[in-house]
């Protein structure tokens, strides 16, 4: 695999990586769906390379230093944003737990019922006996 080659497919990877970065940054939850899959299909394609990731490192050692330290800086960044994705996701995931719960306590249902009892609790009767 040429040089060109294979810079185009660490490009790809660390686009991809990046724009998922972005997004989930900017909460741009319409373009979440595809900024994923575009992240999952290069990464899928950097494990599809002739000896997987460990073959791509194998390659990039044939290359100049210059080549070299400029394939793997690119590595570097992307490895970044993937890690950094794994963490806003998680949070985005807590964000949304957060907001689920706040809004199931403000509905009127979480509070007591017109009847005076607990909604969601023996048919709005606290226990039944009150």
């Amino acid at each position: 695999m040429t040089f060109e080659r294979t810079h185009a497919l660490v490009e790809q990877v660390a686009q991809a990586v990046n724009e998922l970065r972005i997004t989930l940054e900017n909460h741009a939850l319409p373009g979440l769906e595809a900024a994923i899959l575009n992240s999952q299909m290069a990464l899928k394609g950097l494990e599809n390379h002739p000896g997987g990731v460990e073959g791509l490192k194998q390659l990039i050692a044939t290359f100049t230093e210059a080549q070299q330290k400029q394939l793997n800086d690119r590595l570097a960044q992307a490895r970044s944003d993937h890690h950094l994705n794994g963490e806003l996701i998680r949070l985005a995931m807590q964000r949304n737990a957060a907001l689920q719960a706040y809004v199931a306590q403000s509905s009127a249902g979480a509070t007591y019922s017109s009847e005076g009892g607990v909604s969601f609790l023996g048919g709005g009767q606290l226990l039944g006996k009150f």
